[in-house]
């Protein structure tokens, strides 16, 4: 009779040997006592030994496509290459020049429109509905989550302190700000006719916004009342609003949390029944003629100013 140490011994022995069928039976069975059953049968003391172990066939996995959330990042997607930024910027580029393009013809199909309406005499509306939707021209609707986004990053930029802090801290943070989202609306201008243009920001060039400006009655701050509106208006979209010689005005909107006036405690029931509490702010574009990505590293100097437009 064998002792319990030389039992052990002997059963170790057989555990080390059995690696290399217990990792390949792994392959083949997913329970832990199946493959422990297998390999007792083979190397059983009883009569019940087996010569062979059978394998099961198994098939691979088809690898599911996974959401964008749950995808693990290579370290090669983490690198912007130039030519990746050259194309994005190339197609950002591409897609104006064909959006301002498409507004322009869809602008002279209303003008040719009108004018045979007036040649006939008849009052033909022009389905103006079907045809944004051809030209694919932009909504100022679908930019709204953009500048709820814009007013989200303004706030958390300059009341972080949990209250309204001086101009002196308010202005460099304002100018070098993105202002890409900015509902923005010209308030001066050399040219008359971009006064009361009104727009969210798209586009934060060094010379020029390009905004998308609503349609109809919300183009334009006077035009509420107006009942016939010109082809440019009933388009809308795109609007490239030069920054030289220009005036822009914007609000912020002030978390609710903060007042206006510190110490107003009076009026805090009061605050809860009325709009939202802004900031107005005026822009000069001559003197923000830089990239957004140039203005974040530039240090703005306090100077008199002759020509602001």
């Amino acid at each position: 009779m064998s002792s319990p140490l030389s039992f052990h011994n002997q059963h170790n022995s057989m555990e080390k040997r059995n690696i290399l069928e217990k990792h390949l039976l792994s392959r083949c069975y997913d329970s832990e006592s199946i493959i422990e059953q297998l390999l007792d049968t083979r190397y059983s003391h009883g009569g019940d030994q087996k010569p062979v172990i059978v394998f099961k066939k198994t098939f691979p996995e088809k690898e599911k496509q996974k959401s964008i959330l749950h995808r693990e990042i290579s370290d090669k997607s983490q690198t912007i290459t130039k030519s990746r930024k050259h194309n994005a910027r190339l197609q950002l580029r591409n897609y104006i020049k064909q959006t301002t393009s498409n507004q322009k013809k869809l602008v002279h199909k209303i003008q040719k429109h009108n004018r045979e309406c007036i040649a006939k005499s008849q009052q033909i509306p022009f389905p103006i509905e079907a045809m944004l939707k051809r030209y694919r021209i932009p909504r100022y609707e679908d930019f709204n989550n953009l500048s709820h986004l814009w007013q989200s990053y303004m706030g958390d930029l300059l009341f972080s302190n949990g209250t309204i802090p001086t101009m002196s801290v308010l202005l460099p943070k304002l100018s070098s700000a993105d202002y890409t989202g900015c509902l923005l609306t010209v308030t001066q201008s050399r040219n008359t006719n971009m006064v009361g243009t009104r727009g969210i920001v798209v586009v934060d060039a060094q010379f020029s916004f390009i905004l998308c400006v609503p349609r109809s009655e919300l183009s334009k701050e006077w035009n509420e009342s107006k009942e016939s509106f010109t082809p440019s208006e009933m388009v809308g979209g795109f609007r490239m609003v030069p920054k030289k010689g220009t005036l822009f005005s914007f609000d912020v909107i002030v978390p609710k949390k903060i007042s206006i006036e510190e110490g107003n405690e009076n009026n805090a029931a009061d605050s809860d029944d009325h709009d939202d509490e802004c900031v107005g702010f005026t822009l000069i574009g001559s003197r923000f003629e830089f990239r957004a990505v140039d203005r974040a590293g530039k240090k703005f100097k306090s100077h008199t100013v002759d020509d602001i437009l």
